[in-house]
């Protein structure tokens, strides 16, 4: 290949397992310069373990320290990036001309670096495709949102075809899971709070599950919703779904909470390979996809906030309508409208309904980049329902899920659902709130998001 000889600095970093005892792995050699199709050629070398590699392209043009190019520029990266690489020597290629002038990168100024996250610290973002052509154990992964190829708003795939995730480290984070009698809306024996510690950092979906994924994945029965409009409902939550469906069998008719098959795939045990989730585990070849358990879920939707917050930190007003809400989800008192980034607008999708639900990602994310946390649909969890936790404030607890709580003797034969739903009013949208259904109800005001590790420690 006729190369340009075009020399750059060149940088490597790694990202180091948490476990001590697992070797980190080491990027080394890295080289890039710029062939006569105008294309980076970037060469890099990993030892001592597999991990996933990440691509950043930095310029101190400026005289400034290195800053990135943004993700949005490099995200077009192919080659052996963005996913699990073998140890070896490896190749990256980058079009990145476009961002420089006479379609030439500078000879200096400008840096590839080249990450590798060890695989049970993997990045930030990871992106698993389950569209009817997608293989097993071929997740992308990427550090940060602006690094999605296409944009993960823009790029109508990430709630079609492909499940985005976002990591959350919770593993020995002491937290206050509950509420406390500032939220004078709260149910004090249901929320009573409490020390949670979470044995696991995990992926969460930054969506709920939608119309077209669910239809990818359980063919069986791929079009449950209410809202169903074919011009705009495969990007709105699916609803109508019962926990059985997602977990235990694909007949739910015939499944109670007495049943064998229930028992035979209830949590903690696998799911049923017929359900949504043994479906999605055998598509994706990650075996541990599952619902979040409350803690998990309740964790994830305060984003580092503590009680009497919204998951983006504005105040709980502790109404049935309260301005703050308004932004981050749809529920009974937004009126159907949308926040645009300036302005409340009526949206075009409404499908003919004012009372129904929105598409995800319509309103702002929390803190942590994940939407519709509060309001939309409810979201089945894993846990079984307690009537009264009050038992627990003050103790930490790893959560409150199987089979700590059996359904014999301390549950009431409920599950938990979490965040509230389009119809809910403000103070049932709450972070700390908790409800519960029969396993077997199904509802246009139910839907649900999953959770995996993928390897995470």
């Amino acid at each position: 290949m006729n190369y340009k000889s075009v020399l750059t600095i060149a940088a490597a970093g790694a990202v180091l397992s948490l476990y001590a005892s697992v070797p980190a792995p080491q990027v080394s050699a890295v080289s890039m310069v710029q062939n006569a199709n105008g294309e980076a050629i970037i060469n890099y070398s990993l030892s001592a373990a597999n991990a996933v590699i990440a691509l950043d392209i930095q310029t101190n043009a400026t005289g400034s320290a290195w800053v990135s190019i943004g993700g949005e520029a490099v995200s077009s990266a192919w080659g052996d990036v963005w996913k699990v690489v073998k140890t070896g020597s490896h190749r990256i290629k980058w079009n990145g001309v476009s961002c420089w002038a006479d379609n030439k990168i500078p000879a200096s100024g400008i840096r590839a670096v080249v990450t590798a996250w060890a695989l049970d610290n993997t990045p930030d973002y990871m992106v698993v495709d389950v569209s009817s052509s997608a293989q097993p154990n071929t997740q992308r992964y990427y550090p940060a949102a602006d690094f999605l190829p296409g944009g993960l708003l823009a790029n109508d795939d990430y709630r079609t075809t492909k499940l985005v995730m976002r990591k959350i480290m919770a593993k020995g984070v002491e937290w206050t899971m509950g509420s406390t009698t500032l939220e004078t809306q709260r149910n004090g024996s249901r929320e009573a709070t409490h020390l949670v510690t979470l044995t696991n950092n995990y992926y969460i979906g930054v969506f709920e599950v939608t119309q077209a994924q669910w239809a990818l994945i359980q063919t069986s029965n791929a079009s449950p919703s209410q809202f169903t409009n074919p011009e705009f409902c495969a990007m709105r939550p699916v609803e109508h779904v019962c926990y059985n469906e997602i977990r235990i069998s694909e007949n739910v008719s015939s499944v109670s909470t007495d049943s064998d098959m229930f028992r035979n795939y209830s949590w903690p045990k696998d799911a049923n390979p017929a359900s949504f989730l043994g479906n999605l585990r055998r598509k994706t070849g990650i075996e541990d996809f599952d619902l979040p358990g409350e803690a998990q879920w309740e964790f994830a939707a305060r984003a580092g906030n503590g009680v009497m917050k919204w998951g983006d930190g504005a105040g709980i007003q502790n109404s049935d309508k309260d301005e703050n809400l308004d932004k981050l989800g749809r529920y009974q008192r937004n009126g159907g409208l949308v926040w645009n980034g300036s302005s409340y607008v009526k949206p075009e999708y409404s499908c003919g309904v004012e009372n129904g639900t929105a598409i995800v990602g319509s309103y702002a994310p929390n803190n942590w980049g994940l939407y519709d946390m509060h309001g939309n649909v409810w979201e089945w969890c894993l846990d079984w329902h307690l009537a009264d936790i009050s038992g627990f404030d003050g103790k930490v607890n790893i959560n409150l899920s199987d089979p700590a709580n059996p359904i014999s003797g301390t549950s009431d034969g409920y599950r938990i659902i979490r965040g509230g739903d389009w119809s809910s009013t403000a103070d049932q949208s709450r972070p700390a709130c908790r409800s519960r259904n029969s396993p077997n109800t199904r509802g246009d005001h139910i839907g649900f998001r999953v959770v995996c590790t993928a390897g995470l420690q």
